[in-house]
């Protein structure tokens, strides 16, 4: 009986996976976006050394040495698991928290659209040591008017906002925005959504992209590093 459940278990998550990634070419040629004059092909990565190195074992998977002498620098993986502190699964009932596949399919529609940002919360630091295609660094410190008023304002005309009066805003122009930062232990995305809230932003028009770069390097998709 075992057995059986493993192995429809095993059946399943294939045929699921299979569904998505078929969906959006990941298994593929990937999601080809274009983005500042440079085009980027959105893809998991599969380099077929890795492949053979790593499989499907859970013994390999989970306790494999990734790291050990003699590999390719494409195979290693390193990853730090002891930063921050857990963020929740949800900010807010309205606001939505997505996955890969969601920020991809986001991506790919925003391409002939004004009203859509993706938005990396993070430092500038951060930024430049990897992103994701088409993500707008937006510093979540600027979102905060007290402390950064003038930026602020560069903020709102880049997720179109408008003060009309002191303390009143404007969101009739407000774009749809998914943003994300470090991973599910990085706060940076959760405060600059928070500011957004308070400011009045329409909480329908935020996406959350709990997982970050973290997850989104985990599954090896494309970054702005390659």
């Amino acid at each position: 009986m075992l057995n059986k459940i493993l192995k429809l278990a095993v059946a399943t998550s294939f045929l699921s996976l299979s569904l998505i990634a078929s969906e959006l070419n990941l298994r593929g040629d990937g999601v080809e976006v274009k983005f500042n004059d440079k085009t980027y092909n959105i893809k998991r990565i599969h380099d077929e050394e890795c492949r053979n190195i790593n499989g499907a074992d859970p013994i390999n998977i989970w306790s494999g040495n990734y790291a050990k002498e003699g590999l390719s620098s494409k195979c290693v993986k390193k990853f730090i698991t002891t930063v921050g502190k857990i963020t929740p699964m949800k900010i807010t009932e309205k606001v939505q928290t997505i996955g890969e596949i969601e920020v991809i399919n986001f991506i790919k529609k925003s391409q002939n659209r004004d009203d859509m940002l993706l938005i990396d919360a993070r430092l500038p630091s951060w930024f430049l040591q990897m992103s994701i295609p088409t993500a707008e660094n937006i510093p979540f410190p600027y979102f905060n008017k007290d402390k950064y008023p003038d930026d602020f304002y560069d903020v709102l005309d880049m997720i179109g906002v408008k003060e009309v009066s002191k303390g009143k805003y404007d969101f009739s122009k407000a774009k749809e925005l998914v943003l994300f930062c470090n991973g599910a232990w990085c706060p940076q995305s959760t405060l600059a959504i928070e500011n957004l809230i308070k400011l009045g932003y329409p909480q329908e028009k935020i996406s959350w992209y709990r997982g970050g770069m973290y997850s989104w390097k985990m599954l090896n998709l494309t970054t702005t590093s390659e």
